[in-house]
């Protein structure tokens, strides 16, 4: 058996166990959902909390949960702005009470549903998130982001 040889049979195992090791990532964790311009919808809100989902998470950044402002007895709905670097830039924060309006896609995360943000009104302030088409803006501000 020749070095080329032994080095092809050496190699196989090595590949097959990270391979292996690759294929064995969490499947618990639902796949990020796609912005939809078919489920777009505009909604009166009133956030109820501000939360930060960690890196490594689907939908990493920063989340409003929210009721409409019409159902107030509704269960929040959790409502994806943008990653925090992003978020930070503009120097906002949310807190509870306050009233906004969001446009954007309405989309489930495994089960549970979210709304992708493309626009968030305030007051007399408006976060552009994403394009009409549902591209992130963060894509083109932010070095390294998915």
């Amino acid at each position: 058996m020749g070095f080329r040889t032994r080095c092809a049979f050496l190699a196989i195992p090595a590949l097959s166990v990270a391979l292996a090791a690759a294929g064995n990532k969490p499947s618990d964790a639902p796949p990020e959902p796609r912005y939809d311009t078919a489920t777009v919808a505009d909604l009166e809100m009133v956030v109820v909390e501000t939360r930060e989902v960690a890196k490594g998470n689907p939908l990493a950044g920063v989340h409003l949960l929210a009721r409409l402002e019409s159902r107030q007895d509704s269960e929040p709905l959790d409502v994806y702005l943008a990653p925090s670097e992003f978020i930070k830039q503009f120097d906002l924060t949310f807190h509870a009470g306050d009233r906004v309006e969001v446009i954007g896609s309405k989309v489930k995360l495994g089960a549970v549903p979210v709304i992708l943000t493309r626009e968030l009104r305030r007051s007399d302030t408006t976060l552009y998130i994403r394009d009409q088409k549902g591209e992130p803006i963060w894509k083109f501000l932010l070095k390294g982001s998915s």
